[in-house]
């Protein structure tokens, strides 16, 4: 009675399949274990009084499919589970792996872009690589070097607002007028006449060439304030020195005066003459002296 009263009793507890064999079970069959600590099956003798012969019936209860724990509770077992530790609630492949639907190495539980484009290299969150850190991703950056913090375009370029071909981290001058050729700090480039403005014999008076093309030397030095002009007054050899001397300084006195009234702070201005002493083309010919009454504008900051 007391081996019945047992058999009863694992029978409720593992119910899955019941084997009776008349002869003995075997020893090495395939066996399960219902969960971790049990034993593979359990086996159970009763005693003759069952039987009219008097024959032990030996029985065995086992689970009818092996169980397989799944560690880390994410549906798949740990006997085909690649990715065993994977964190509760994230949703896995068929082999247990986080998703990863943008391919790019990061999963998306973790991934802060998910729609990376195929193949563009990313950084541990799952975003595109900045090298430059300009905000715009290297895939697309087509200055990948810019400096920190220099604001940029779309293309991760520096900015050029007045689009003068000096990017506004370097222009020292952002709002130069469209056209205007600049230097390579994007100020304008101020013009310098050598042998621009020319002089009748004996004369001081300015020509009205001379005057058009120091109206252009008053535009510049308007756009580029920064900048201070010395006025060089030059004549040809004919007649005294000490005369010429004083009718260089002359010449450059009224280029000086002109371009003042043309709103050039006179503060700027240098008027000096150095008479005959610095030709730029023989005093022997016509054409020589004409080229030698002249006025030089030189610019220095």
């Amino acid at each position: 009675m007391n081996n019945k009263k047992i058999i009863a009793t694992i029978a409720t507890v593992v119910p899955i399949l019941f084997t009776a064999d008349i002869s003995a079970q075997s020893s090495d069959q395939p066996l399960y274990a219902p969960y971790e600590g049990w034993p593979p099956c359990a086996v159970m003798e009763a005693a003759g009084e069952t039987m009219p012969d008097g024959q032990v019936v030996t029985g065995v209860i086992c689970r009818s499919n092996p169980f397989i724990p799944d560690s880390d509770n994410d549906g798949v077992p740990d006997d085909t589970d690649q990715c065993p530790g994977t964190p509760e609630g994230v949703e896995v492949d068929t082999v247990g792996c986080p998703l990863d639907n943008d391919n790019d190495g990061v999963p998306d539980y973790l991934d802060q872009c998910p729609d990376t484009p195929v193949g563009v290299a990313v950084n541990s969150e799952g975003c595109p690589l900045d090298s430059d850190g300009d905000g715009v991703p290297d895939y697309l950056d087509q200055c990948p070097d810019t400096p920190p913090g220099v604001a940029v375009n779309s293309e991760g370029c520096p900015l050029d607002s007045d689009g003068d071909g000096v990017t506004d981290d370097v222009d020292q001058c952002p709002d130069t007028p469209a056209g205007v050729e600049v230097d390579e700090v994007g100020c304008p480039e101020p013009v310098v006449l050598e042998g621009g403005v020319h002089f009748a014999f004996d004369s001081a008076k300015l020509t009205p060439e001379a005057r058009d093309i120091l109206d252009e030397t008053a535009d510049s030095l308007r756009t580029h304030p920064d900048l201070e002009v010395t006025i060089e007054g030059h004549t040809d050899s004919v007649g005294n020195a000490d005369y010429n001397k004083r009718l260089s300084q002359l010449r450059a006195e009224a280029a000086m005066n002109y371009l003042v009234s043309q709103g050039v702070d006179q503060s700027r201005l240098e008027a000096v003459g150095y008479g005959e002493a610095q030709p730029i083309a023989s005093n022997k010919t016509k054409e020589g002296r004409a080229q030698n009454r002249r006025v030089e504008l030189h610019t220095h900051d």
